[in-house]
């Protein structure tokens, strides 16, 4: 395995936004939901924060047929379906930090909600962004390049997507603290089916928080570092070996025992197709709500921010152990 591409410099920014993530001043964060745009899916998941956990997620994703050619006409790509995925997270103490393997069963078909979005959408006024112009319920998650195909999946599949080992060491406490670690992404199988990205993949991270007087602000930012096979035809549409994420998040306390935990993350991408669906960066926002009657339970939803280039909506239910 190599590099995808060679290495870039950190841009002052980044490195601004990494290291305000690890001194921010600001009770301990849980870990962020990542992006699931299938592209995405095949690299490293978010710095978790060491607590076993077990969720479900359900992602719907389109992408408008007059967005599916290139302007060059050297790329292709189709994204209809669904994403039913288990996700789950098993932590434990080793040394003064926590270890983490986070492992993913996901169904991927055409799904049950095409109907119930393009409804909402009816509802609240907005348009159905092509939705109108297919037929519903396709299955389709496909990108090709010069002829080259690079992903190509048209019927149910049932996958375990790449193995997340991670290692993370906090410090500070509930009220102001942070932590900083890194993973590494095994791979479970081929890019072919968009299961993982065929090669070992890495990825280092901080996060922080503050307890104000109206709730917690928390950050968390990472760098992802690609490592494909010398023959992988994602070389043909990964532009370069490192892209880079971040979460500014807020824990708005408890109002007749909920919580509400606001944030809104900027992805950028390491893809070059010349589909601007796939080369921009995304916006997401995430809203998870708990109760302290429910200890244990989260529920929440995550969806594009701004940008198309995140998937239409994700929602999610996680049980903490």
């Amino acid at each position: 395995m190599i590099s995808a591409m060679s290495s870039r410099p950190i841009p002052l920014a980044q490195v601004l936004v990494l290291a305000l993530a690890a001194v921010l001043p600001a009770a301990a964060q849980e870990t962020p939901h990542p992006n699931r745009l299938a592209w995405l899916s095949i690299f490293p998941e978010p710095l978790p924060e060491g607590v076993s956990q077990l969720g479900l997620e359900a992602t719907n994703q389109f992408l408008r047929p007059t967005r599916q050619d290139s302007p060059d006409g050297r790329s292709h790509a189709a994204l209809a379906g669904e994403d039913w995925e288990l996700v789950s997270d098993l932590a434990a103490g080793l040394g003064p930090g926590r270890i983490n393997l986070r492992t993913r069963l996901d169904h991927r078909s055409g799904g049950i909600a095409d109907r119930l979005i393009m409804n909402w959408h009816n509802i609240i006024g907005v348009g159905q962004g092509g939705r109108d112009e297919v037929p519903p319920f396709q299955d389709h998650w496909d990108l090709t390049r010069d002829g080259r195909v690079v992903f190509q999946s048209d019927r149910p599949r049932t996958l375990l997507q790449g193995l997340d080992v991670s290692y993370a060491v906090p410090f500070g406490d509930l009220g102001h603290g942070g932590r900083l670690g890194g993973s590494v992404q095994l791979p479970t199988g081929g890019e072919r089916v968009l299961q993982s990205s065929g090669g070992t993949n890495f990825m280092v991270g901080a996060a922080g928080w503050h307890q104000f007087g109206f709730g917690r602000v928390w950050a968390q930012a990472e760098e992802i570092f690609i490592q494909l096979p010398k023959d992988s035809p994602l070389r043909t549409v990964v532009s370069r070996g490192q892209y880079w994420r971040a979460w500014l998040g807020v824990d708005l306390g408890q109002w007749q025992g909920f919580s509400l935990d606001l944030s809104v993350a900027y992805n950028e991408t390491p893809y070059f197709t010349k589909l601007v669906r796939i080369d921009k960066y995304g916006l997401q926002q995430t809203w998870v709500v708990r109760h302290r009657r429910c200890p244990h339970w989260r529920f929440g939803f995550t969806e594009k921010a701004g940008t198309f280039a995140t998937p239409e909506i994700t929602g999610f239910t996680t049980y903490r152990f």
